[in-house]
């Protein structure tokens, strides 16, 4: 019993370490990959995963005061409400971000004609919505 529960945590958090490692890598990679039609697809496919991970902790960690000391935390928590409440917010936060950079890349695909200008267009709408996670975080902290 022992033995099947440690080989499914193990299993779990090798997955996990391969879709952070993804995701630290693909934002770097994205500009060779739009190159080849291989590479678009796997750049739209796994894009907007990729920008939700980062969404996430760029909208935690971006408005979070734990830097600034123990009575910022306590008030950014008053002020916020309850970990419940937060933690539904940064959950949708993810998913629209994730919406929406399907939404952008969609967008790309269908109304900007098959050109150069479209391949370099195609990262910048991927990675759209995280740029508006960050701004709006550090605007609302």
């Amino acid at each position: 019993m022992i033995r099947v529960l440690l080989r499914a945590i193990l299993e779990h958090l090798l997955i996990l370490i391969a879709l952070v490692v993804v995701s630290f890598i693909l934002p770097f990679a994205t500009i060779w990959l739009v190159k080849s039609p291989t590479g678009a697809q796997v750049v739209f496919w796994a894009g907007p995963w990729v920008v939700a991970f980062w969404s996430v902790i760029a909208y935690v960690l971006v408005g979070s005061r734990f830097w600034r000391g123990k009575l910022s935390v306590e008030e950014y928590n008053d002020r916020h409400g309850s970990y419940l409440w937060r933690s539904a917010k940064n959950t949708t936060w993810m998913f629209a971000a994730l919406a929406f950079s399907y939404a952008a890349e969609f967008a790309v695909v269908f109304f900007v004609p098959p050109s150069a200008t479209a391949m370099h267009l195609f990262p910048l709408a991927t990675y759209s919505p995280l740029a508006f996670t960050v701004l709006w975080s550090a605007a609302r902290g």
